[in-house]
């Protein structure tokens, strides 16, 4: 099972927008195969700050995520979205018995 932690820092003014896009390709990639939670959330301190957490079955369903075009459309329009780089981790960890 693979685990990855996301963060991103809304750019002035475009939080909305930047929810609006990760709402969008919510909706899409909870039924991707392989995927077996897909959320985003506000931080508690900064709610420019929005934090992503993804459950995958396996690096190859994330793999194959990353080529659907709901994921590509999120990634080019998240990019004027944000402030700076987002940040990511990867975790692979053993599936739970």
């Amino acid at each position: 099972m693979l685990i990855v932690l996301g963060s991103a820092t809304a750019a002035p003014g475009r939080r909305h927008e930047l929810v609006d896009a990760a709402r969008a390709v919510t909706a899409a990639t909870r039924s991707d195969d392989g995927c077996l939670s897909y959320v985003f959330a506000a931080d508690l301190d900064d709610p420019d700050v929005v934090v992503s957490v993804e459950v995958w079955r396996d690096q190859a369903a994330l793999d194959a995520h990353m080529t659907h075009d709901h994921t590509q459309r999120f990634i080019a329009a998240v990019g004027g979205l944000q402030a700076g780089e987002p940040s990511m981790s990867f975790h692979t960890v053993p599936d739970p018995a």
